[in-house]
This record gives C-alpha cells, structure tokens and sequence, in this order.
C-alpha cells in the first residue's frame, strides 16, 4: 500500500549503542559483537533511520559485521506518515518481526470500486494482510538494530564526504531518488491521508481500494480499516490531492456502505513512488536501498518487504566481501516481478474511467473475483496478472485487443 512521507524538524542529536532515543530513552541492552570465522571486519555506515536503513543495521548486525548508522532525526517512527499495509507472510517470512508488537488489524481481502460503483471483492476465509502500528514497527527495528550496532540519532550525514570511509549504505528515501534518477520525478506523487473515527461498525476486515481519476490520477484512492470504527482513508495522485480527497470523504458512504465519518483523528501527508527499481543499485562503494533505490511495489507504492529482502540481499554480499552479489541478488528476486507490475500500472494509468468500469465488470462476470481470491499474492502479483490477462483474451478478445493496445503504449514510455 502506498507510503506517503512527511517532513520533521530537524532534532538534537542522540546517541544510540545499547540506549535508544525512544520513549523515555528506554534502555535497549548492548551487545558484542562476534565476526564469524573467515569474515573479515567490516564498517558499514548507513545513511537513513527509516525501515530500510533500520533493516539493513539489523540484518548486518545479526551477522556480526561492525555497523554505524546515522538518523537525521532525533526520533524514529513519528510522526506515522505510511498505511503500512502489509501481507502476513511478508511480515514473518521476509520482514521477521513479532505480529504482537506490531500488528494494529489483521484483513482478510479487499473491495476493488471502479468509477462507476462496479464492486470487485477479493478475500480468503482467514486473514493475510496486516495493518501496522508504524511507530512501534520502527521502535521495534531500532530496538534490535541498537543492541549489536552504532545508532547516532539527530546526525545529518553528506552522502558526498562519507566516501572514501568504507562501505555506504544509502537508505534516504525519495529525495536521494530524485537525484539518483533524473526521470523518477514523473513517477513521485503527493499523497494525503486521514484518520477517521466511524459513528458505527464497519466489518474492519476488507480494505477499499479507488480506482478512477475523479480520486487519483497515477494510483488510486484506498480506506484501510485500523478497526472496526477507524478507517485510514487517502489517495496519492498527481494534481490536487486534497480536492480529490474531499470528494472521496462525501462519496465514502455511497462507496463502501460504511457510515459517514464523524471525526477526524490525524493527517499525513507526503509522496509516494511507483516508477519501478533503479537499474544500478551500486555506485562506487555506496549501495542504494529502499526508496532511495525504487524498491516500492509499481502498482501500490508500497515497500516494507521490498526493501526488507533486499537488507537480507545486503547482508550477503558484505559477507561474502563481493558487493555486486547484492544488485545481482535483488534483481534476480525483484527485478522480473517489479517490471511486470510497471507495465500493469502503466496500464492502468492509460485507461479512462469508462475503460476501467468496463474492466472491472467484464473481470467480475468472468470469474476474476474467484481465481484472484485463489492465488493473489500481495507480493508476488505477476503470475495472477498474467493469468487475468489469459482470462481476458480467452473471453473477451476484444477487451483484450484493446487493452494489448494501450500496453503497447505503455512500453513506448521511456
């Protein structure tokens, strides 16, 4: 789901290595740290304390290689500025952290509205998806990362002068993209979300996604349950984002069927990136991460397990003393997956309203509500995409005549 960020002041300066600027600069514990046997020391400075930069310190700590991470800020996880909407398998399988600190509402699948009010319903009989609690997420990052490595909280770095100094990592976010990449601009677009108390029940078990321009232009609008009584309601688009949000509030009821909101609990704002992953992940010695590599998911913005497999890509290739292995690695696990769904999202983004209610109808008479109940992956979304478009050309070879088209366009795209 799409990860809008906002910017803080910047704060005094912390030092964190066994003690963290958490709340109440709760003690953390200290560890030594162990190097394995015929691993060479290393030093590694990570630039950025958000979820990559925090995976990337744990990960090489758990491994015991010698880490020195510096934050800009001086607290991590606030202000919450992410859905942070997850899969349950990603969350223990490749982010590995505990479902009980962490975990805000579990769902079980998702309403997909078109334009026209045409409803797409995709669930399992249990849950797969999770809401996260961002800010205990990224306490409980800083928590492990703190107990085997150096965290020095309200230190701005300069990539530029840090090289020289051993190996760098860069998990700074969008803003390192943009000058990574001088046409990843097209592909950053504002974001703004609500918290919104509801006066009644509301199932809390299906998130809502938007399609259409009326709420997004390059994405789509979303309502994340946090509760029964608590939706996240946002949308990332290019253009005004905050008309377009308004509309959504009015036409909340009429959508989904929920009541109208009585309240509004937060605000977030910030980007969100669909534009697919950086060709060259390492410059020199400095590796790029997370945002700051374009490891967010092209068709929801989304990144928390992206970035996480790629700390564990990361760590591999410290270890083995041969950094190429890591652009390599994540290429090899993302680099298919992720050009897939940038071919759907640019897909989706050349069809009109009209185009995509019609798709979304024709999708729901087929059977597409059952076969993507069946073998939808949050993360691995190419296979189900490639089986829809099967279902398309078998059943409505026009349609799918006419969507091969505007793909063929999609690929002209630079």
């Amino acid at each position: 789901m799409a990860c809008p960020r906002r910017r803080r002041e910047r704060e005094a300066e912390h030092h964190v290595s066994g003690e963290a600027a958490i709340e109440g600069n709760e003690k953390l514990g200290k560890g030594v740290l162990q190097l394995g046997l015929g691993v060479p020391e290393a030093r590694v400075t990570i630039v950025g304390g958000g979820p990559a930069g925090l995976q990337a310190a744990r990960f090489l700590g758990r491994r015991g290689i010698s880490v020195v991470l510096l934050e800009e800020h001086s607290r991590v996880g606030l202000p919450q500025h992410c859905t942070s909407l997850v899969s349950l398998e990603g969350l223990r399988d490749i982010i590995k952290v505990s479902e009980r600190r962490v975990v805000a509402n579990r769902l079980r699948g998702a309403w997909i509205v078109a334009p026209d009010g045409t409803r797409l319903l995709v669930e399992r009989s249990q849950p797969v998806a999770a809401v996260l609690k961002r800010p205990a997420l990224e306490e409980v990052l800083l928590e492990e990362a703190a107990s085997r490595a150096e965290i020095l909280l309200g230190r701005r770095a300069e990539l530029e002068k840090l090289g020289g100094q051993g190996l760098v990592v860069n998990a700074t976010g969008v803003t390192s993209l943009l000058r990574e990449s001088h046409g990843a601009g097209r592909y950053v677009l504002p974001a703004l979300q609500y918290d919104l108390a509801l006066p009644g029940d509301c199932g809390g078990e299906h998130v809502f996604i938007f399609l259409g321009e009326r709420f997004s232009r390059g994405l789509f609008a979303w309502a994340v349950p946090l509760s029964e009584k608590v939706y996240r309601v946002g949308l990332a688009s290019k253009g005004d984002v905050m008309s377009r949000l308004e509309l959504l509030l009015k036409s909340f009821h009429r959508l989904t069927g929920c009541p109208e909101p009585v309240r509004r609990l937060a605000v977030y704002g910030g980007a969100v990136y669909t534009g697919g992953m950086l060709k060259h992940l390492l410059r020199g010695s400095t590796i790029l991460i997370g945002d700051a590599a374009g490891q967010t998911k092209p068709t929801t913005g989304g990144g928390l397990v992206y970035l996480s497999l790629a700390a564990q890509k990361l760590t591999e290739a410290v270890r083995s003393g041969n950094l190429a292995i890591y652009e390599r690695a994540v290429v090899r696990e993302l680099g298919a997956e992720m050009k897939a769904q940038l071919l759907v999202r640019r897909l989706l983004n050349s069809l009109s309203d009209r185009e995509l209610s019609t798709l979304v109808a024709r999708l729901k008479r087929e059977g597409a509500e059952e076969l993507i109940s069946r073998e939808g992956s949050m993360d691995r979304q190419a296979s189900v995409a490639l089986k829809i478009a099967g279902l398309t050309a078998a059943r409505a070879p026009t349609l799918a005549l006419s969507l091969l088209a505007k793909l063929f366009l999609g690929l002209l795209e630079p």
